[in-house]
């Protein structure tokens, strides 16, 4: 609800005395005018805080024009000192001269009326001016406020998609690269496979490109951008690089772009180059309870070098360095990233973030 909408439902608050004064005049009528009928007294009550509804709403206005002219308060205090000291002199004449319309007040002169009146109901008038100068107070400060917290979060909302988007830029230059690399390797001793290469290098940035800032996509659109990238890798290692695909793929599930790619790099350049005998990269992906994990395995030399023991992988190369930090952005502390040796050799990276669904379905196929 904006301040407007605010207000205007405030302005009902004064059928509330309306209907209270009614009420007593009901209980105890008028010793001028005891016959007075009951829609004679509800226009007299409502004349009479419609007033106040009317005072309220030109402080509203007063205090916007303060409000925009950035007033110091000094100047807010005198002004509103002074409209209060108009809207109570006012307030005393209507009330008089409804009293006198409708025979419940005594009809006197214009100084006699506001003597009387500052006795009878000044102090109270007061009062009632002061909660309208303070409600309105409380009212802009908690908009103001409202509107900061808008303006942090999305703030805070760009910021954390500048970062993200900081962090994704780092691991498509860093891949590219990498791949650049192996063609440079194979022009040499193989053109042929090199074009071929080449090929599919465009496929893959193809690919990439129509995922645009996209933070999140399908578990089957990650796979599929994987195996383009191992289907390059295949080429530059040939039979040195074997690739075990999960068997069931739950597509639907979502996962931030270019996750896996991250892992499977990581699991070649570790376990695959640096090892000259055949190797092997195997992914799995399970669905545990709300978590999707997806691990990545190598029977390269275990990345660990702490006995054996599970690590974090925030310490580790730039790719995965940067994954977690994506992870921590998107999903806090339901995220997870390891990496830990396997019994047999090699690494397995493993991936646990929020099951998450997608808006459609996806399927994909190892091949």
């Amino acid at each position: 609800m904006n301040e407007w909408a605010l207000r205007r439902r405030l302005l009902l608050f004064w059928l509330v005395p309306a209907a209270m004064g009614t009420l007593g005049f009901q209980l105890v009528p008028s010793r001028l005018n005891p016959d007075l009928t009951l829609l004679a007294l509800v226009a007299v009550q409502l004349a009479i805080w419609g007033a106040w509804a009317l005072w309220t709403t030109l402080t509203w206005v007063l205090g916007d024009v303060l409000a925009q002219r950035r007033a110091s308060p000094w100047t807010q205090g005198t002004a509103y000192v002074l409209f209060g000291a108009v809207v109570i002199l006012c307030q005393i004449l209507i009330q008089a001269r409804l009293g006198v319309a409708f025979g419940i007040a005594e009809a006197r002169g214009l100084e006699s009326t506001l003597v009387i009146g500052l006795r009878q109901y000044g102090d109270f008038s007061v009062v009632v001016y002061s909660a309208i100068v303070v409600s309105q107070l409380a009212l802009r400060w908690y908009t103001s406020w409202q509107q900061e917290r808008v303006q942090a979060a999305r703030a805070a909302e760009a910021l954390a998609s500048a970062r993200l988007r900081a962090l994704q830029g780092q691991l498509q230059p860093h891949f590219l690269f990498n791949t650049l690399n192996s063609i440079v390797t194979l022009i040499g001793r193989d053109p042929a496979q090199a074009q071929t290469l080449v090929v599919r290098v465009a496929d893959l940035l193809r690919s990439s490109l129509r995922l645009g800032d996209r933070q999140e996509i399908p578990l089957a659109q990650e796979l599929e951008l994987t195996r383009q990238y191992l289907d390059i890798e295949r080429i530059r290692f040939a039979d040195r690089l074997t690739v075990h695909w999960p068997e069931a793929v739950p597509g639907d599930l979502l996962l931030p772009a270019f996750a896996v790619q991250v892992l499977v790099e990581n699991a070649v350049r570790h376990g695959i180059a640096r090892n000259p005998d055949p190797g092997v990269v195997a992914l799995e992906v399970e669905v545990e309870g709300d978590r999707l994990i997806v691990r990545v395995h190598d029977s390269g030399a275990a990345a660990t070098g702490d006995g054996g023991a599970e690590t974090d992988a925030s310490g580790s190369g730039t790719s995965l360095r940067s994954l977690h930090e994506r992870l921590h952005h998107l999903y806090g502390e339901s995220s997870r990233l390891t990496l830990m040796p396997r019994d047999g050799g090699g690494t397995t990276a493993e991936l646990r973030v929020p099951r998450l669904q997608s808006g459609g379905t996806a399927e994909f196929s190892g091949g």
